[in-house]
């Protein structure tokens, strides 16, 4: 983990240009995420919601981050509602058997 940690800070402070200024982007979101994110990188990701550029790069990483977010809590509750379905049917079943 200590590696992951050491390469991201890396990665944030190396990076030029438009790729770069994507995957820095994305670096500094998910460290921010993660409650990772030093005094310095946020005030990074502040300054960069002046970039146009940068704060487009920012606004597609939060919306993926969101998608994520979202697709988990509806597999979740997909899964919840298949149960509650099917103890549903057990208790009509056996109603049904009782009577």
């Amino acid at each position: 983990m200590k590696e992951i940690v050491s390469f991201l800070k890396g990665m944030v402070y190396s990076m030029e240009g438009k790729h770069m200024k994507k995957k820095k982007s994305e670096a500094l979101l998910q460290r921010l995420i993660e409650n990772k994110i030093s005094r310095e990188e946020f005030e990074e990701l502040l300054r960069g919601l002046e970039d146009t550029e940068m704060a487009g790069f920012l606004e597609e990483s939060m919306r993926a981050h969101f998608d994520k977010l979202m697709n988990a809590y509806e597999e979740e509750n997909q899964n919840e509602d298949a149960e509650k379905s099917i103890e549903k049917r057990k208790e009509i079943t056996q109603s049904n058997q009782q009577k």
